[in-house]
């Protein structure tokens, strides 16, 4: 489905009905917006994982613009603040009141952004292995640096600094460096998840190299009033938990969960358990 927002068609899909039957009458579930990581990934980073949860919330998955199968709008408009306008826009066109977000890595950045922006449209704030702010690269830097292979050290710059210069480029640096994703290296898993989404390697070096560098709102997040769940994975080396703590210290009502087996996907590797936590959190 789509939905043209702030002049780009956006790409959404929904899982699970706003509706239950509850005895003689019908209950309404929570609607919550899921944001992917990247960028330049899409949706299908949290499929299958994410189909339990259908039975708890109305899931509305959203490619980012210029992401996935929405339209290939100007680099330069896919703003974090932009971005979060489009969140916005999408729960006004879907007629929609509060809405929970919930945000994984990158799509955690934008979350953040949509709820400093938007408080009064959130309901509930779910920041899965992301960060505060640009600072979560160095810490990243820090973390892996006894961990990769001389090959992988020598590539990830690569990524993260906005050079990879055509898609062979980029797919040999993801065949180098998947597997540090993960606490536990499962070939299967890392193959068919790796290669489901629509990659876009423009807006990837784009955001890395132009708004990354200027991202940060830790000086925001005290003021933020939402109910917010913080999940870290402890082998996670992109977004260590050193970011799942500084937004601990700075968010005021939030919980947070370190999951102890998972690096940067704690929904694959740890999925009975995170599903737990998750939904016993939106059911507080």
């Amino acid at each position: 489905m789509y939905a043209t927002i702030n002049g780009a068609k956006l790409y959404f899909d929904i899982d699970g009905a706003g509706y239950v039957a509850d005895g003689p009458t019908m209950k309404r579930k929570p609607a919550c917006i899921l944001l992917h990581g990247g960028p330049g990934s899409d949706h299908s980073d949290f499929k299958p994982w994410f189909d339990e949860l259908a039975q708890h919330m109305q899931l509305i998955y959203l490619d980012h613009r210029a992401n996935g199968q929405s339209e290939r709008v100007p680099v330069e408009t896919c703003t974090f603040e932009r971005l979060a306008d489009d969140i916005e826009g999408l729960r006004q066109y879907l007629g929609l009141e509060k809405i929970y977000v919930l945000g994984h890595s990158f799509g955690g950045m934008v979350a953040q952004h949509y709820a400093i922006k938007y408080p009064q449209s959130v309901e509930k704030l779910l920041l899965i292995c992301t960060a505060p702010s640009k600072e979560f690269y160095t810490d990243a830097l820090a973390f892996v640096k006894d961990k990769a292979t001389p090959t992988q050290w020598e590539l990830i710059p690569k990524l993260f600094e906005g050079y990879i210069e055509n898609d062979a480029e980029l797919e040999n640096w993801w065949n180098h460096n998947y597997e540090l994703y993960f606490y536990e290296k499962d070939e299967k898993v890392m193959y068919e998840s790796g290669n489901r989404p629509i990659g876009n390697l423009d807006i990837c070096n784009y955001t890395f190299k132009h708004f990354m560098p200027h991202y940060d709102v830790r000086s925001e997040l005290p003021a933020l009033q939402v109910p917010t769940l913080i999940v870290s994975g402890r082998h996670d080396w992109i977004t260590p938990v050193t970011q799942g703590e500084a937004m601990h210290k700075l968010i005021p009502n939030n919980e947070f969960i370190v999951f102890e087996k998972s690096g940067h996907m704690p929904f694959i590797e740890e999925q009975a358990l995170f599903f737990e936590k998750l939904v016993a959190f939106v059911k507080e």
